[in-house]
């Protein structure tokens, strides 16, 4: 089983469980720091544990900076906790289609080799401040 994780709607957590012949989509509503609850309840739901998990897709480059980042290093540290692939999508809305065209590559990717997080505009951290012009 593979699973799509994507954060790029603010306030929705949209997961998808897949393989060459199954596809569940799921999504729920709440904040990016309820992903890991949202991941094992698609799990429970389709009677499964993360031990079947044989590799991950994450959507970047559309969504928050705080969403996108929470969705990288998720994958990462869940392909690194079981020792499979992960890779990285820009595409925010895969069918089950264009998600099993991926399994091959994900296959090809070399277990040990993370993503990095491409982002959709610049982090917004903080207010911008204005320096006094000086006479």
């Amino acid at each position: 089983m593979y699973i799509l994780i994507n954060l790029s709607t603010k306030d929705i957590l949209k997961l998808s469980l897949f393989d060459d012949k199954k596809y569940n989509e799921k999504s729920y509503l709440g904040q990016n720091r309820e992903l890991l609850i949202c991941i094992e309840k698609i799990l429970k739901t389709n009677k499964t544990t993360l031990k079947t998990l044989t590799g991950l897709i994450v959507v970047v480059g559309h969504g928050g900076f705080t969403s996108t980042r929470i969705a990288v290093v998720t994958a990462n540290t869940l392909a690194y906790t079981l020792k499979i692939p992960v890779i990285a999508i820009n595409n925010p809305n895969p069918n089950f289609e264009e998600l099993t065209i991926l399994i091959p590559k994900i296959k090809k990717q070399p277990i040990g080799c993370y993503i990095s997080a491409s982002y959709s505009g610049e982090a917004n951290i903080g207010k911008k401040t204005c320096k006094a012009e000086l006479n």
